[in-house]
């Protein structure tokens, strides 16, 4: 049984790591420049308002309305100040209940730390950056020899596997689902893995554990009517989520 101090101690490291993950995201907020990206969004819909309302009244008709500009926020959020946190005490702290103590270990936490940071990012933009996944799938590469449960062949095929499916499916929904999600997803399949036999499903479990985690949470939302039917929901926290549960059940 792992020890309570331990558990403490991860618990702690968690909160502090999932802040870290908070600040990174404020960081890439400024490097991608995407308040001045809105910025630019911004002056041009209120142009082709400005613009549509002087024709409407050249031709003596009424104004179509408008709705107004819907800003996203930046800087430092409830995103990053409380959930990122909290996210990664809950993660820490999981694994290392479950776990033995090991390298093992340490690289089930890594990956905790990285989803944690994918989900407050995705959240507030509706973003998955390249800078994060590209690098993040090859490490996973690298590091499966070592990873528990994993070889390079079963994350090769588990990345691929799973990239493929969310390529399909943003063809299929003609952008609904978008390539974001299909290259976190490589990263997903390469950190869970997959293989040709029913020994290794890995990366299949975590996808349906992202349907049925994400099919609950879109229900959920219509139900209090906080989001209507065609209202975008992010689906990077929910391949996180199913990942997470992976590497909960394999540490």
């Amino acid at each position: 049984m792992t020890d309570l101090p331990l558990v403490i101690g991860a618990v702690a490291a968690g909160a502090v790591v999932g802040l870290g993950g908070g600040a990174l995201s404020v960081l890439l907020e400024r490097v991608e420049k995407l308040r001045e990206e809105e910025d630019e969004e911004r002056l041009e819909y209120e142009r082709e308002v400005a613009r549509t309302r002087a024709e409407a009244e050249a031709a003596g008709r009424v104004a179509p309305e408008t709705a107004p500009w819907m800003g996203e926020r930046y800087g430092w959020t409830w995103l990053e100040r409380v959930l990122a946190p909290a996210l990664g005490a809950l993660g820490f702290g999981a694994l290392t209940v479950h776990g033995p103590v090991g390298w093992g270990l340490l690289i089930h936490l890594f990956w905790i730390a990285l989803f944690v940071h994918i989900v407050v990012f995705d959240l507030k933009h509706r973003l998955i950056l390249n800078r994060i996944t590209y690098p993040a799938v090859l490490l996973a590469l690298a590091i499966s020899p070592v990873s528990p449960g994993l070889t390079i062949v079963s994350a090769l095929i588990g990345a691929s596997a799973v990239l493929a499916f969310f390529w399909l499916l943003n063809v299929a929904s003609r952008g609904g689902i978008g390539l974001g999600d299909a290259k976190l997803g490589a990263v997903i399949g390469a950190v869970t893995g997959a293989g040709p036999d029913s020994s290794h499903l890995g990366a299949a479990y975590a996808v349906i554990w992202a349907i049925f985690i994400g099919g609950g949470v879109a229900l959920l939302l219509l139900a209090l009517r906080i989001r209507k039917l065609r209202d975008p929901v992010p689906y990077g926290p929910f391949l996180c989520a199913g990942a997470a549960i992976i590497l909960y059940l394999t540490s």
